[in-house]
């Protein structure tokens, strides 16, 4: 008895043929219907140091990860709906410091804002 002559294939062609399209049949829906990757959200460099008060507000600031930390003259000057408008997304005032959030390009805001703290 041959497992896996001509015989064998002849016979049972039409399984090898569904198994065939149920594999292309899937292979189309997963490319089809994939979840699409999110565009990353772009950060305005330009108004950021507005929008903390001005350079002569800032006395001290580090980044940390996706967060750039400051300490202040005055925390009235922030004005966090036009730092959220370009692309912080939280803020957190302990103590003495704020601490801003972005998902994506601390780091470039942070050099944009400090050139000095590369």
């Amino acid at each position: 008895m041959m497992i896996a002559g001509e015989d064998f294939f002849l016979k049972n062609l039409w399984w090898i043929v569904l198994i065939a399209a149920l594999a292309a049949g899937g292979l189309i829906l997963f490319l089809r219907f994939r979840p699409k990757r999110k565009q990353k959200q772009t950060v305005n460099i330009s108004g950021n140091l507005e929008a903390i008060g001005g350079a002569d507000n800032v006395l001290s600031h580090t980044l940390e990860g996706s967060r750039i930390v400051l300490q202040l003259k005055d925390y009235g000057k922030v004005d966090r709906e036009k730092l959220k408008t370009q692309g912080a997304t939280g803020f957190l005032l302990k103590s003495d410091k704020l601490t801003i959030v972005f998902k994506d390009g601390a780091k470039e805001v942070y050099r944009a804002l400090f050139p000095e703290g590369k």
